[in-house]
C-alpha cells in the first residue's frame, strides 16, 4: 500500500472539509507554485532565436493543466517547516490506491495522472534530437513527440536543490475541480482516502481538537509528531500514547518506547538515556567538568583567552 503526504497550515483546517463526505485538495497552475523555474528544465536554452522562437511556438500548444503536490513522507522537516506553518499545522495521509480509484471514476482518468518528480539540474539530453527533427523537419510526428517530451519534462523535473521534497505530484483536468472562485480551484477527495492524520508538534490544543473530530469523520488515525532527543527523525505518538515511526513507506508502531517520554527505543530498556539521568549523574557532571573549578577560582575568562591565543597561532 502506498501513501501521499499533504502538508496544511493550521488555518486550513476549518476549509478542509467540502461537505460531509469530502474533502478539497486545491489546486494550482505551475505558474502559482514557489518555485520561480518550474516548467524549465525542459531544454538547454542556449541556442539560436528562431530555434527558441519554434520551442516557445511549441510550449505554447501544451496544455496547461492544474496540478498539486505530495510527498512521500511525512516526517521531512523542511517540508513541516515551509508547508506546514513552521510545525502548527498538520499532514493528511492518503490511500494512493483508493484515490486513483476514485480519479478514475471521475470520468477524466485519461488525462490525469500521478508521477514521482525528478530531480536534476540539466535538461534531459533525450529530448534534443526531436527537438532538431521537429524544427528542421516540421513533421507532425515529430511536434507531437516534441510536445510529450516538454510536457513531461515542464510537470515532472526540478532542480535538485528541492529533492528534500520527495514529491509526487498530481496531474489532472481541470473540469475534474469545482471552483467555488476565480482563484481557487478544489477536488473534493471522498473523506475515506484518508488513513491518517499528524499534527506538528507546535500545533495548538483548538487544532489538536479539530484533528481529531476529523479523524473521526474519516475513521483514520490520529497522530501527533514529537520531535525527540536521540535521533533527528521525529516520532509519532498515537491517542493512545504507542509511539510510531514511519519505515519503508509506512507509519509502524515501535517494539519498543520509554515509558516517560514515549520516544522509540533500539534498546531492552524501560527508559531512555535521558529520563534515565539521575541526581547522582548531574552530580558526577559537575564534578567532572574541569571548567566549573577554573571558575570558581575567578580564573576561567583568563583561561579561555589563552586556549583562544593558543588556537590562533596553530591556524596561523
Amino acid at each position: 500500500m502506498t501513501n501521499l503526504y499533504k502538508f496544511m497550515g493550521a488555518d486550513v483546517a476549518d476549509k478542509l472539509m467540502m461537505d460531509e463526505k469530502h474533502i478539497g485538495i486545491k489546486f494550482s497552475h505551475l505558474n502559482q507554485y514557489n518555485d520561480p523555474y518550474e516548467f524549465f528544465l525542459t531544454i538547454d536554452f542556449n541556442r539560436a532565436s528562431d530555434e527558441l522562437a519554434f520551442y516557445n511556438e511549441m510550449i505554447g500548444m501544451v496544455t496547461k493543466q492544474p496540478a498539486t503536490c505530495f510527498t512521500k513522507s511525512p516526517v521531512i522537516p523542511p517540508m513541516w517547516a515551509h508547508y506546514a506553518g513552521n510545525s502548527s499545522g498538520f499532514v493528511i495521509e492518503i490511500n494512493e490506491e483508493k484515490f486513483k480509484l476514485f480519479l478514475k471514476e471521475t470520468g477524466f482518468n485519461e488525462n490525469t495522472g500521478i508521477a514521482d518528480v525528478e530531480y536534476k539540474d540539466l535538461p534531459g539530453e533525450d529530448i534534443e534530437p526531436t527537438l532538431e527533427r521537429a524544427f528542421h523537419i516540421c513533421k507532425p510526428r515529430y511536434i507531437y513527440w516534441l510536445q510529450s517530451y516538454i510536457r513531461h519534462a515542464a510537470y515532472l523535473t526540478k532542480q535538485e536543490c528541492w529533492s528534500y521534497e520527495q514529491e509526487r505530484r498530481v496531474i489532472i483536468d481541470e473540469k475534474a475541480l469545482t471552483k467555488p472562485n476565480d482563484w481557487l480551484m478544489l477536488l473534493p477527495v471522498p473523506i475515506n482516502c484518508i488513513t491518517a492524520i499528524i499534527v506538528g508538534h507546535k500545533s495548538d490544543d483548538s487544532l489538536k481538537e479539530k484533528i481529531q473530530v476529523l479523524a473521526k469523520k474519516a475513521k483514520c488515525r490520529y497522530f501527533e509528531m514529537v520531535i525527540g532527543k536521540t535521533t533527528t527523525t521525529p516520532f509519532l505518538l498515537s491517542k493512545n500514547l504507542k509511539s510510531h515511526q514511519f519505515i519503508n513507506g509506512k507509519i509502524k508502531a515501535v517494539s519498543q518506547q520509554c515509558k516517560k517520554c514515549y520516544e522509540p527505543l533500539n534498546i531492552d530498556n524501560k527508559i531512555c538515556g535521558w529520563c534515565g539521568i539521575t541526581q547522582r549523574d548531574v552530580s558526577m557532571a559537575e564534578r567532572r567538568n574541569a571548567f566549573r573549578a577554573i571558575a570558581s577560582t575567578g580564573g576561567l575568562e583568563n583561561y579561555i583567552a589563552a586556549m583562544r591565543a593558543i588556537s590562533a597561532r596553530h591556524r596561523s
